[in-house]
């Protein structure tokens, strides 16, 4: 059974590897940071079945006060097992909030089906952070406040 809960220092390790098994090198050291930073002020979550990390999120409020998904990474190994919406529904239930945005790249054709069978819709376009991939906003109503 998949279980999702706030990532804590010691899913850092796991965190950092998952990232690494996924191919998401670019900026390490940068990003590495990010990562460890970003569990460090409890905003990242983790997926994990028994003492199996299969995946991590970060979720923040800096868009326009709003929550969101930041990234949502799934280990190679841990796909097409239910981990992305684990981690969606997990998020879903915990924000507080009637809105939840997140985004991918147009060539991320997996995690837009993702969002799409989870009830999210397109919201948006921002181009020009990765040359020639624009970057799609993803939306969903929230049966919140």
């Amino acid at each position: 059974m998949i279980v999702v809960e706030r990532a804590t220092e010691e899913d850092i390790i796991d965190i950092l590897a998952i990232d690494r098994a996924h191919g998401l090198t670019y900026g390490a050291e940068d990003r590495g940071a990010f990562l460890v930073d970003s569990v460090r002020q409890r905003q990242g979550l983790i997926a994990r079945e028994g003492e199996h990390r299969l995946g991590y999120a970060l979720v923040h409020r800096h868009f326009y006060g709003y929550p969101f998904v930041e990234l949502l990474v799934v280990h190679p190994d841990a796909r097409r097992r239910g981990v992305g919406s684990a981690l969606l529904a997990y998020v879903e239930k915990t924000q507080p909030g009637e809105k939840l945005f997140t985004s991918t790249n147009q060539s991320n054709i997996v995690m837009q089906t993702l969002l799409e069978k989870s009830g999210y819709v397109r919201s948006g376009q921002i181009d020009n952070l990765d040359e020639g991939d624009p970057e799609i906003i993803y939306f969903k109503r929230l049966e919140g406040e």
